[in-house]
This record gives structure tokens, sequence and C-alpha cells, in this order.
């Protein structure tokens, strides 16, 4: 009974703890900000928009207007605004696998950071995909098309697969290729499609 009774509090204390250190998005003025459970503010009311509702982790992700252009940028508790985010479906780039797709402002290249707001692998990329099962494709000497008011696409060049050290453990030699899904992935290379897997580089 008193292991039950203490397993109780130890859980009440941590879960008192962890909605005491999360902060919660309210919106005045038609700006954006952060404040704590007590009301009092701890991020300024300066973002038209902002996409993280709880912020119980090292970074949020806002809207921010730069050059008359909106960006998502990921700040800090502080409010130190760290690097810009990946614009996917018109909002931030998706945590997968522990990673995010971040982009240089000036080159528009493509890396990864973390829920820390560490940047994992820089931005290097012209283009590359989400982490999927610890490799992402990437593409090399493409170019982005347009499909509509909505997407885009990555046309010609060549596609690779790099882990999660940012190394190539499939060179850019694919004309097409997709995210791995249970040990496998499906590549192109002229008119021929099959697979490669994490081991065995090539399944006709």
């Amino acid at each position: 009974m008193d292991k039950y009774i203490y397993t109780s509090i130890f859980f009440f204390c941590f879960s008192f703890s962890v909605f005491s250190q999360t902060w919660f998005m309210e919106e005045r003025n038609d700006k954006c900000g952060y404040v704590d459970s007590s009301g009092n503010i701890k991020i300024p009311f300066e973002y038209p928009f902002a996409f993280t509702d709880s912020f119980s982790d090292a970074i949020a992700f806002v809207m921010v207007i730069e050059d008359g252009k909106g960006k998502i940028k990921a700040i800090d508790r502080n409010n130190k605004k760290l690097f810009s985010v990946f614009i996917y479906d018109n909002g931030p780039d998706d945590v997968s696998e522990g990673l995010f797709r971040i982009q240089d402002d000036s080159t528009g290249y493509i890396g990864f950071a973390d829920m820390n707001g560490k940047v994992i692998i820089p931005p290097r990329f012209f283009y590359i995909g989400p982490f999927g099962e610890g490799l992402a494709a990437f593409n090399t000497g493409g170019h982005v098309e347009t499909i509509d008011e909505e997407h885009t696409s990555v046309v010609g060049g060549k596609w690779g697969y790099i882990n999660k050290e940012g190394k190539e453990v499939f060179p850019a030699i694919f004309d097409n290729a997709w995210s791995f899904d249970e040990g496998k992935a499906k590549v192109q290379i002229g008119k021929y499609v099959f697979y490669i897997s994490h081991y065995i580089k090539a399944e006709y």
C-alpha cells in the first residue's frame, strides 16, 4: 500500500512539474506568443502565427515575416530564432525519427535538426526527403517544377541516400528514389525499377 502511495505521489509530482514547465500559445491583438500555466508572458506576442500549441520541448515553431515573405522559424525558450524550418504542406516539416528538415535562407539548401534545437546535418542538399528507417533520399543536379499553387516536384538529377550522420550510404546514381519501408526502398535507373535494402544493394 505504501509503495502504491509513493508511486502515485511520484507520478503526480512529475506530471505537475511537466505541466508547470509547459508554455501555452495565446493570441492577443492578432499576434501570437506564449504564457506559462500562471498566465505570465514567457514569449512576447509578436508572431503572426504559432504552429506549436504547447511549448514543452526546447524549441517551438512560429511564423515570421522577412522581406515581405512568411517563413517558419524555430525559436528557443529565450525567444532566439535558431534557423528556418523546411515548409511541408503549408506548415513546419514533420518530425521523423527525431529529426526535421531545416533550410538555409541564402542558398535554399536543406539539412536536419532535432527538437533540442541542435543542427544534426548542416544544410547542404538541393533537396532531401525525410528520414525513414535511418536513411533519407537526396537529390543532386535536379530542379523544382511547379505542379499547382500548392505543390512542386523535383525533376531531373540523380538520387542517393544518406544516414543520420550525413554519410552517403548509396551514391547518387538513381533516376528516382523512394523512402525505405520494411528494410527496402524502390529505386529507378533508366527504365528499370527495382528494390535496394540496407544490407543487399540490389534486389530485382
